[in-house]
């Protein structure tokens, strides 16, 4: 064995000398047998005579098979089953040990077993079980109601932020602006616009029209309904364009509008500045007023009818003078749609 580990001693090892076994343990043996036959009489018996033997037990012979001998039936007397019997015959103890009867204890008469009716029994236990109901429920209205505390009002606690009333207007980091973007939604067409035209026809009330416009701009203008605009780009400081087209023809109907802020004074000088470059050559150009030039060309070198403006005015929104300027193109036979367009965004940008 290891060292580290305690040593037991072998199970088989001697005992001490001390030791001694226990004593040894003694049963009883079996019962005597009880005698068969009854005990002597008591010597105090105020008879001398030896009392009778007891009668012989009676049995029941039964014949053998197929024999004609009557059974046979031989009674003795044994005690009742319940009480004691009279008084013992002439001759006899009061107290017979041979068949267990008291005489001296005088008759006694059978307990009478008596039934009692189911339903009987029925109705004192429904009987017992509403009694118990009605005390308990006359208990439980006794007892005094359980107090609710009153509730407490709350305190409104202070808050350093107070919540603006809604509706409130969103905040949070400005749009940024594309370049050549401009600022602002687009406008809607004006209904108090003038009629104003310079050539040829205008939109009737009741025609089939689309209406044009784009962010920013100050105004917006009608279009033919089979019309659609596009942003576009112009070789011109400072401005933003739209194409707008027939979506079936596209290159045979068009117009183009430029729309650029006129310098603050936007005097006579500037204005003529500005035509300069947009009309490219001023020959032909005709004075509608003091804001407005324009020129109609029947036919083009490209074979199309066009006609050009350029009108000045300024938003009485924000103050600022602009410049528009239009160039539409159509076939010789369409030209109508051409001076319809111009003639309505000059009626939209006069103020």
């Amino acid at each position: 064995m290891s060292q580290g580990y305690p040593s037991f001693p072998s199970w088989d090892e001697a005992q001490p000398v001390e030791y001694a076994p226990p004593p040894a343990v003694a049963y009883p043996g079996p019962p005597a047998a009880r005698p068969s036959a009854p005990p002597a009489a008591p010597a105090s018996m105020p008879y001398a005579a030896p009392y009778p033997a007891p009668p012989a037990p009676s049995f029941f012979a039964q014949p053998a098979v197929g024999s004609s001998v009557p059974t046979v039936i031989t009674e003795i007397p044994m005690a009742p089953a319940f009480g004691r019997a009279a008084p013992p015959p002439a001759g006899y103890p009061d107290f017979d040990y041979a068949t267990g009867i008291d005489y001296a204890a005088g008759p006694v008469a059978p307990p009478v077993a008596r039934k009692v009716p189911r339903a009987a029994i029925y109705g004192i236990v429904a009987t017992a079980l509403l009694a118990a109901g009605v005390l308990g429920y006359a208990n439980l209205h006794s007892r005094p109601a359980a107090s609710r505390p009153a509730a407490a009002t709350p305190t409104p606690r202070a808050s350093a932020f107070e919540a603006p009333p809604f509706p409130v207007d969103p905040t949070g980091p400005a749009v940024p602006t594309f370049p050549g973007a401009s600022k602002g939604a687009p406008a809607g067409l004006r209904a108090d616009a003038p009629a104003r035209q310079v050539a040829g026809a205008t939109f009737g009330r009741d025609e089939d029209v689309s209406v044009a416009t784009s962010g920013g701009w100050p105004f917006a203008f009608r279009i033919p309904a089979d019309w659609k605009c596009v942003g576009g780009k112009v070789d011109l400081p400072d401005s933003e364009a739209m194409v707008c087209f027939d979506k079936r023809t596209e290159k045979n109907e068009r117009a183009g509008i430029i729309l650029r802020t006129c310098p603050s004074t936007c005097d006579a000088a500037d204005r003529a500045k500005l035509d300069q470059q947009w009309f490219e050559n001023t020959a032909g150009l005709r004075r509608a007023d003091g804001d407005t030039r324009f020129r109609q060309t029947a036919e083009n070198g490209a074979g199309k009818y066009q006609l050009e403006l350029g009108h000045f005015f300024t938003d009485p929104a924000s103050g600022v003078k602009y410049q528009v300027g239009v160039d539409a193109r159509t076939a010789p036979a369409q030209k109508a749609k051409a001076q319809k367009v111009v003639n309505d965004v000059l009626s939209q940008t006069t103020f």
